[in-house]
């Protein structure tokens, strides 16, 4: 465990280095402040008397359909395909190949909570500036919000891993996802029946707990969610073995 810990912690170093992902750590920040200051100062009307979790829901429903999975198949395309191409994927270290690829899959996933927390933050506290009518009261759901969501990005970032140990180029990793995911996006409007049959499906999940959650529909997502998280992982971890060094 501490190797992978360890390991874990130098992925997302080797995240943290690159441009995009500070990008996205600000863009996290900037979009709800900018928005609410935006909203506030042009005096859209329509808007502003719309209840502030309306607002901050839209947000959310852009980075969950939009900016994640955007940043997913970067950095998974970075760890992998691009590691591949560059040599440097299995490096001389006292680490297996499950837990440099379980590693480089947390790393991931913990940046993109990171993200979704900040954003929520940078949600909270423009809505507490910025909104009038902001309703202390609504955080713990807008936090449980933010945190559900996590859930449906994690099997994401696993089929976007598996995506990206299909191909060796960087260039075609990730034009690759990001076809693949925009056509899982408008598919359910050609094939109504396939909706719940996709990954993309689950995205904006989080709506359903706002409601009254019928513990058979909680009990069908979760278990669609971990199966396709283990099919996927387990794909990929399989042609991730089979690499050569």
């Amino acid at each position: 465990m501490n190797t992978i810990q360890a390991n874990t912690f130098n992925e997302m170093q080797k995240l943290l280095t690159k441009k995009v992902t500070k990008l996205f750590l600000l863009a996290a920040v900037l979009i709800p402040m900018l928005t609410k200051l935006l909203l506030n100062n042009l005096f859209l009307t329509d808007w502003m008397d719309l209840p502030t979790e309306n607002i901050n829901f839209t947000l959310l429903d852009l980075f969950v359909t939009i900016l994640l999975p955007l940043f997913i198949f970067i950095a998974a395309t970075d760890l992998f395909t691009g590691e591949g191409e560059r040599g440097t994927l299995f490096q001389v270290r006292p680490i297996s190949r499950m837990e440099l690829f379980l590693s480089k899959v947390i790393a991931i996933s913990v940046f993109i909570l990171f993200i979704l927390l900040l954003e929520w933050l940078a949600v909270i506290i423009s809505s507490s500036v910025f909104d009038k009518n902001f309703d202390m009261a609504a955080i713990p759901s807008s936090l449980g919000a933010f945190i559900v969501s996590w859930f449906p990005i994690i099997v994401l970032t696993a089929f976007a891993v598996m995506l990206a140990l299909f191909v060796h180029s960087s260039v075609l990793a990730i034009s690759g996802m990001i076809v693949l995911y925009v056509i899982m996006m408008f598919i359910p409007y050609v094939l109504p029946n396939s909706l719940y049959l996709l990954p993309s499906a689950y995205l904006d999940w989080y709506m359903q707990w706002l409601s009254d959650v019928s513990f058979r529909w909680m009990i069908q997502t979760v278990t669609y969610l971990c199966s396709s998280f283990a099919l996927f992982f387990s794909i990929g971890y399989y042609m991730f073995n089979r690499k050569e060094a």
